[in-house]
């Protein structure tokens, strides 16, 4: 997992105001959108059991609903943020996909230095596929005669 900075102390009145901000724009609309979720999909597995098709792909998918609400409930109390943890993650697998990248090239620079560039094989060969590009040029189909 990410490394999280520590948060610093909040004062008594600091948390007063964060938990009364944290009630009106995470708890209460969470209360509310559980609470819809829970009423549609009792109306729809009622409707499901009198014999409605549709319904029965409305009864999973307001609790599917819910369930997404208490995740990003849960994100937003957590992190702050419901993407905070996606884009630290990103960001390492970047960094990491980067250094990688510049080892390769590295080898791959250390390599074509110890080939010879006088080897006469290695030279024919770059004719060849030279000759056989100007012939026949990548991405077309061979030309008939």
């Amino acid at each position: 997992m990410s490394e999280q900075t520590p948060r610093p102390a909040l004062s008594p009145e600091e948390k007063k105001i964060k938990r009364r901000k944290d009630f009106w724009q995470l708890d209460l609309p969470l209360v509310l959108g559980l609470s819809l979720c829970i009423f549609l999909s009792i109306i729809e597995f009622r409707r499901a059991g009198e014999g409605v098709g549709r319904a029965w792909v409305y009864a999973f998918q307001w609790p599917l609903i819910g369930a997404i609400c208490c995740w990003i409930w849960y994100r937003y109390r957590t992190e702050g943020n419901v993407t905070k943890g996606f884009t630290n993650k990103w960001k390492q697998r970047i960094n990491l996909l980067e250094a990688e990248a510049k080892a390769a090239e590295q080898h791959n620079d250390e390599v074509s230095a110890a080939v010879a560039p006088d080897d006469p094989d290695l030279q024919d060969w770059q004719h060849y596929v030279q000759d056989l590009q100007r012939r026949e040029p990548p991405g077309n189909p061979p030309t008939e005669k």
